[in-house]
């Protein structure tokens, strides 16, 4: 889903996603990431991109060749999923708003089995790197709702946003 915002600056385009599972093809999965960059390429480009939603990765804690999209904080192991994740974060020039705030591990994580003992942060809000309008990325562990196994991920962004008085 797609929505674009007038503001200020500009415009903003936020996207929202599902991403396949770890257990899915191959095959679907690099399907999901080309209908993404489909989606994102109707996008103007000077529109402020916002791409949220449940990614199905993890960042990992190593940087290498992803630092502009992953900040010092990343969190969990790699694997496919998080390799398509970085991979379509870097050639698009997304920054991964909870991999730069260090946080406590209770609000790091997005999503817990239903089956316990699994914690992870899977769920992200990425953000263009071109501006410089995030301040903060947590979890909040209090917005459990709907009987969901995920938690709400919540950024700040710096918008500088005029009110209109109505007369």
């Amino acid at each position: 889903m797609r929505v674009r915002m007038k503001h200020t600056l500009g415009f903003m385009s936020l996207v929202a996603v599902y991403a396949p599972t770890e257990m899915r093809k191959t095959e679907e999965k690099e399907m999901f990431y080309a209908k993404l960059d489909s989606v994102l390429d109707q996008c103007p480009p000077r529109d402020t991109l916002i791409v949220l939603g449940d990614f199905n990765a993890t960042t990992g804690t190593v940087r290498d060749g992803y630092e502009l999209c992953v900040g010092p904080h990343g969190s969990g192991t790699r694997n496919t999923n998080s390799s398509l994740l970085l991979n379509f974060a870097r050639s698009r020039r997304l920054r991964i708003a909870g991999s730069w705030y260090q946080r406590p591990e209770l609000h790091r994580w997005t999503w817990y089995s239903n089956a316990g003992g699994v914690a992870k942060e899977i769920d992200h809000i990425l953000v263009s790197t071109r501006w410089r309008i995030l301040q903060n990325c947590r979890v909040y562990r209090s917005a459990e709702f709907f009987g969901t196994d995920h938690r709400l991920v919540v950024a700040t962004l710096k918008l500088h946003v005029k009110s209109r008085r109505i007369s």
